[in-house]
């Protein structure tokens, strides 16, 4: 996804570029994720790394709050989606196993 950004030159000149949106994951704690340390070219490919990584690593609560910051025009980066749970169980039938529902609600 790209963005326009506007940026001013001499003579009151004004220059629009195309910016490559970027994107990282953020642990509960809002700072840059341990292990998923990465930077994404969409939202969707860092939600689903994210659950790759808590599937693979069965991941503790406090380890599985993930949220995702994108990268702005001048180099700072915003959060787009709090941290929260991306995967919660599900109640399981009688003698089944539970279930794993994904959670990957994004911010407006």
């Amino acid at each position: 996804m790209t963005a326009a950004a506007t940026r001013m030159h001499g003579h009151g000149q004004r220059h629009h570029v195309c910016v490559e949106r970027r994107y990282r994951l953020i642990d509960g704690c809002c700072e840059p994720h341990a292990q998923l340390d990465g930077e994404y070219q969409s939202i969707d490919d860092a939600i689903s790394d994210a659950i790759d990584w808590v599937l693979a690593t069965r991941g503790s609560e406090a380890n599985s709050l993930i949220g995702v910051e994108v990268c702005t025009g001048n180099g700072d980066w915003r959060t787009c989606r709090l941290p929260a749970a991306l995967l919660c169980a599900l109640p399981a039938a009688a003698g089944s196993h539970d279930t794993l529902l994904i959670q990957a609600s994004v911010m407006p």
